[in-house]
């Protein structure tokens, strides 16, 4: 179980901060961590508004490369104008009122989630 961690982990290192495409919801989401519980490791991923925890089971596909680079820089541009964390992290004094909410978010889960890895907010 340890050995797929280190997969994910070192997948992550790779395509943490760019948009993604999530198997089986086919949603356009960024990817912020890896993260973990008792059962599963997750990919977590950030839609703009909400954090969500999806199976390592399941699969995600990088977009970055694979799409035109002005395709991909225009999802780059919506999330610039449209995502929380880039519309507050511009604004002042709103960064510790976003990181808080979150933080908020991810109690609501459960004391045996984990992150295996740090946040990433940076749009890559």
């Amino acid at each position: 179980m340890e050995s797929n961690l280190k997969k994910f982990i070192a997948e992550f290192e790779k395509l943490k901060g760019q948009h993604v495409m999530v198997d089986w919801q086919w949603n356009v989401e960024r990817l912020i961590a890896i993260g973990g519980d008792d059962m599963d490791w997750y990919y977590v991923t950030f839609n703009g508004r909400d954090i969500h925890w999806n199976t390592c089971v399941g699969r995600i596909m990088p977009l970055k490369g694979f799409l035109r680079d002005e395709d991909y820089e225009y999802i780059l541009h919506i999330a610039r104008l449209n995502d929380y964390d880039q519309i507050i992290f511009k604004s002042d004094g709103n960064i510790d009122r976003f990181l808080k909410a979150v933080k908020e978010d991810i109690a609501k889960l459960g004391s045996n989630h984990v992150f295996m890895t740090e946040l990433c907010w940076d749009l890559n």
